[in-house]
C-alpha cells in the first residue's frame, strides 16, 4: 500500500531543506566551478528522480492540450522573456565557452527538476483545493524561497524570480505541458551563460518592463482561451494541514 499523500508532501520538504542546505553550504566549501556544477546537478537528478517516483500519479493528473502553445501571445510571451539574457547583464560562471556549455547542459536538469516539483507537483496538487490564483500565489512565493542562497538577495532576483515562476506556472496550468515549461525554463537559464551579448546592457530598470510584459501576454492568453483546465485530486490531505498553508492567500478567482 502506497504511503498517504501528507507523508510523500513531509518527505519532499525534508528532502528540498536537505539538498539546499547541503548542495548550498557544506558542499560549496568541499568544490568550486565546474566540478561544483556538476556535483549539484548529481543531487539534481536523484531527487528529482524521488519526486518523478512518489508524485507520478500526481503529474500525469493534468492533460495536455493539444496545440494550446502554438498560440501568437504564447510565442509572443517566449520572445519577451527569451530577450532578457541578450539584452541585460546577468551572472556568469567564467571559464570561458566551455564552462559556458557545461553550464548550458545542466540547466536543462535545473529545469527540469523545479517544473517537475513546483509546477507539475505543487500547482497540481494545490489548484483543485485553493484554486488557480492560489496556487500560482502559494507556488511562487516557495520558488522564490528555494532561491535564497542560490542567488543574490536583490530586489532585481527576487521580482524576476516571482515573476517567471508565475509565467511558467500559468502557461503550464492552462497547457497542460511540463515539457513546454521545461522547454521555456531551460533555454532561459542556458542563454545567460553566454553573454552578455551587448558591449552596455541596458539598465535594470527596464528589466520589469519585459518581465511584466512577458505576464502581460500570458494573462491575454489566458483570456483569448479560456479557464485552465482544472485537475481532480486523487488523493486527500488533511483538511487542518491545506487551512494553515493557505489562511492568508485569496479566495478562488478562478
Amino acid at each position: 500500500m502506497p504511503p498517504p499523500l501528507i507523508v510523500k508532501v513531509i518527505a519532499a520538504i525534508i528532502i528540498e531543506i536537505v539538498y539546499a542546505v547541503f548542495t548550498r553550504t557544506w558542499l560549496r566549501e568541499h568544490a568550486q566551478g565546474i566540478a561544483l556544477e556538476l556535483f549539484i546537478t548529481a543531487f539534481r537528478i536523484f531527487t528529482a528522480t524521488v519526486y518523478w517516483i512518489m508524485f507520478r500519479d500526481l503529474i500525469f493528473s493534468r492533460i495536455p492540450q493539444s496545440g494550446s502553445l502554438k498560440h501568437p501571445l504564447v510565442f509572443a510571451t517566449a520572445v519577451t522573456a527569451l530577450a532578457l539574457p541578450f539584452l541585460f547583464s546577468g551572472w556568469s560562471p567564467g571559464g570561458g565557452i566551455g564552462t559556458a556549455i557545461v553550464f548550458a547542459l545542466t540547466s536543462i536538469i535545473v529545469a527540469v527538476r523545479e517544473e517537475l516539483l513546483y509546477r507539475a507537483v505543487l500547482l497540481n496538487l494545490l489548484e483543485p483545493r485553493i484554486g488557480m490564483a492560489g496556487s500560482v500565489i502559494f507556488s511562487t512565493v516557495l520558488f522564490v524561497v528555494y532561491h535564497y542562497g542560490a542567488l543574490p538577495i536583490t530586489m532585481v532576483t527576487i521580482t524576476e524570480v516571482a515573476i517567471m515562476s508565475m509565467l511558467l506556472g500559468l502557461i503550464y496550468m492552462r497547457s497542460g505541458s511540463l515539457l513546454g515549461v521545461i522547454a521555456l525554463h531551460s533555454a532561459y537559464d542556458g542563454i545567460w551563460f553566454f553573454g552578455p551579448y551587448l558591449d552596455s546592457p541596458l539598465p535594470d530598470t527596464w528589466r520589469l518592463v519585459f518581465l511584466l510584459g512577458a505576464l502581460l501576454f500570458v494573462f491575454l492568453w489566458l483570456w483569448r482561451v479560456g479557464k485552465v483546465q482544472h485537475v481532480v485530486a486523487t488523493e486527500k490531505l488533511p483538511a487542518s494541514f491545506v487551512s494553515r498553508v493557505t489562511r492568508k492567500l485569496p479566495p478562488n478567482q478562478t
